[in-house]
Parts: C-alpha cells; structure tokens; sequence
C-alpha cells in the first residue's frame, strides 16, 4: 500500500531532467565551494579581507561560465552500432565525430546517452532487486533502491564518457565507446551529449545531439560441454529438402526421364520435351535428414527463474546448431510458435532474436502441448527447457515420450530439493550452478 502510494514520486524523482547546458568539473567545484566559504567568513569585511578572495572566485566562476557562451563545438554526430550485443558481455561501438566549423576542435568528451525508462507500478510491487532480503527493514519497506535497480535493468546498458582526439578542420574521427548489456532485449538510445571545457577548466558545456537507435542484446550465454551431443538420426522428412524452402510437396530433384503412364502431369519438364519431341518428366526422392527441436517454456513468472531458461536455451541452441539439420524453435508467445534454422530457412541469428525478446507468457502449457504434437512426427530428438515442472510439465513430456524420439529435458529452478529424484535424463541446473552443470554435460 505504501509503495503504491510512494511510485508516483519515485518516477517524478528519477525522471531524466532537463538536458543541461553546462556541469562542473572537480577543479569548478572546488573553486565554487572556496567561493562560498569565503563569503561567510568575510561578511565583516572591516575585520577581515577574505571578501577580497571571495570576489576573485566569484569572478572565474563568472568568467568560466561566460566563455562556455562564446564557443560551442561545431561537430556532427554519427553513432555505428553492431547488429548484436550479448547481456553482461562488454563491447566497443564507433562514434564518428565531424568537424564542420573553421577551428581545430580539441578537449573534447562524448557521453552517450541511453534512453531511461522507469519500472512500471506492477514491475515495481512483483520483482525485487538481487540481495533485497539482506537490506535493512526500513529499505525493504520504501523500495527505493529497488526502483532504482529495475529502472538501471529496463534502461539496459552502462556506458562509459570518452575522450575525443583533436579534429583537424573538415576530418572525422572515430571514437571507440565501451558499453555493457546489463540485460537482453532492445536498448534504446536517445542522444550524445559533447562536453567542451572553458579555458579555466571550471565547468563543462553540454551540446545535446539528438541521436535515436537500438540494438538488440542476446540472451547471455553458457559454456557447454562439447561431449555433449542428443541422440537421435536421420528421420524422414515429407517433401525433402526442399521442404526447407517450399509451401506444400516438393520432393529432391534428382534426374529426367521419359514419360511413363501414370505420370503426373505437372512433372513434365516442358523445355526438355520441346527439344526431343516426347514427353520427359522430372524424378524426384525423398530425403532423410536430421530435424530436431528446442522447446522452450516460458510459464514461469519468476523473472529470474525464466532468464536462466532463456540463457540455457540460448546455449544449448548454438550446440544443436549444425548446417547439415534443422532446427525447430517452439516456444509460447502470444501464441505458440515455431521457427525453424537450417538447410535454407531462417538462420539461427532469427531465433537468438526470438529468445531475445521472449517474456512471460500466462497462455497454458496444454497450448504448447498441442503444438508440439501436431510437429513431433517429423522431429529426430528434441530438448525440453522447462522453468517449472508442475503436473502440465509432466504431461508435456509424457507427449514426447510416447514416440521413439530421442528426449533430453533441462530444468532450472532455484530450489533443486523440491524435485525429488528425477530419472537420468532430467538435467537439474540450480540457477546458482548453471555453468558448472552445463560445462559437465
């Protein structure tokens, strides 16, 4: 009751103010904070002559400031993002500077800046922050910090100012920004801020350069065993490989040959049969190949609980991956969905996209049950990702085990007791011991 009473000032009090045109340096504070202090301590100025060094500091800060009116940079922006980042992995960016005014620019600092984004009311009273218990009762009981934590996690990225080399007239430089994914998902940037200093070096003008872009961040990822390999051989596939890329029937290409009774008509190869003035069809064989499926379940409201389903899926997925298979995706959204990776469908970036930006989902297991039932026919083995196992999580692996497909199931949870003794195919990965257990596979 007292955190929804309190949100709306939280969100007041952590709202991005209004961009500013100046910040001091530590150099400006201290002379601002001398400033002050001799102001106090003169305000006798027939007992003291402080006021005199009162009046020279109040002059350079005045000065300082004026200056920073007088010249502005005269730059271009331009932020070069990679198409990918990874959550809690570092990495550089380019940010081209250009200088399109009639001076050298030198002293220059770029900051980017993200865009900030406040947790939501139900956001706010459902998760908490990492290490909340250990707070005292008087935190757990304003929840600020936890506002403060999911509004760094929902805002997404750190990252750090940088210097700019001189710029010699009408060239671009680039500068290389470090930043770190602090979750998955899209991160949004808003603008870039260059900071030029006065010549005194008392404060920082601020040139706001609006700058909007976003990257997707993939889910983190785990090292797994490379022992470990699912079971599982060529399976027949309907339509053959051209199935990968085809709507409907349409079986390998392989030769031709004459026309013989019975022949469909849509096989002739009509170019062939104009030039030996008979009748010569295409012949066509089915294929067998490996096809296997992740399936993944995202009914766990515990958000920690379902990222670590996210990553250990993630992770298991570029094992599975093998240009020579494909690979089904099945997952609950909105609705339950499949994307399939290899032999000329999407490629497995697609599906690293797909985890990227997954979220809970209160759609039932039987929905995705009866997805996988109508898809298992064509599957050669299967991994099961579960965030829970509840009696629907058992019944989903029942419909998986009445078929001769080879199964491995991973369950995540942050209470391994609670399970009970499992059978050997079952992979309890503890969220605390997820590298441990998948680096032992």
């Amino acid at each position: 009751m007292f955190r929804d009473w309190v949100y709306p000032g939280y969100v007041r009090a952590m709202r991005p103010k209004r961009p500013r045109k100046r910040t001091g340096t530590d150099r400006g504070r201290l002379v601002q904070t001398g400033a002050v202090i001799c102001a106090v301590l003169g305000l006798n100025t027939d007992t003291s002559l402080v006021y005199q060094l009162f009046s020279l500091l109040f002059c350079l800060v005045v000065i300082s400031r004026l200056t920073l009116r007088i010249h502005r940079p005269s730059v271009e922006i331009r932020r070069h993002l990679p198409r990918y980042a990874t959550a809690n992995q570092s990495f550089e960016y380019q940010i081209a500077v250009t200088n399109t005014g009639s001076s050298v620019e030198s002293d220059l600092t770029i900051a980017d800046n993200p865009t900030i984004r406040p947790p939501d009311r139900e956001q706010f009273s459902r998760e908490k922050e990492p290490g909340e218990d250990t707070r005292n009762a008087y935190d757990r009981f304003i929840g600020f910090h936890r506002f403060v934590y999911l509004q760094k996690m929902n805002t997404g990225i750190t990252i750090k100012p940088q210097q700019v080399p001189d710029i010699s007239l009408k060239a671009t430089v680039n500068v290389t920004v470090e930043a770190e994914p602090m979750r998955r998902g899209i991160v949004q940037f808003s603008s870039t801020s260059v900071l030029h200093p006065d010549p005194l070096g008392l404060n920082h003008g601020v040139t706001l350069f609006d700058n909007p872009d976003s990257l997707i961040v993939l889910p983190k990822r785990y090292d797994v065993s490379k022992a470990f390999q699912i079971a599982g051989g060529r399976h027949f596939q309907p339509g053959g490989i051209n199935a990968s890329w085809s709507i409907g029937e349409s079986d390998e290409f392989v030769s031709l040959r004459d026309y013989r009774d019975g022949d469909s008509l849509r096989k002739i190869h009509w170019a062939s049969s104009a030039k030996r003035s008979k009748a010569v069809v295409k012949e066509y064989q089915d294929e067998y190949f490996v096809r296997q499926a992740l399936i993944l379940d995202t009914t766990n409201p515990d958000s920690r609980i379902l990222e670590e389903a996210i990553s250990v899926a993630s992770s298991l997925m570029l094992v599975m991956n093998n240009s020579d298979s494909m690979l089904d995706l099945i997952y609950l959204s909105d609705k339950p969905a499949i994307l399939t990776s290899g032999r000329g469908t999407s490629s497995v970036n697609e599906q690293l996209e797909i985890l990227a930006t997954l979220t809970h989902t209160d759609l039932g297991l039987d929905k995705l049950r009866e997805t996988v039932a109508g898809h298992i026919q064509l599957l050669s083995g299967c991994i099961l990702v579960l965030s829970n196992y509840t009696d629907e999580h058992q019944h989903l692996l029942q419909t998986l085990l009445t078929t001769n497909i080879a199964v491995e199931v991973f369950v995540v949870t942050d209470d391994e007791s609670s399970l009970g003794d499992l059978p050997a195919r079952y992979h309890i990965l503890p969220v605390d011991q997820i590298q441990d257990r998948l680096s032992k596979l």
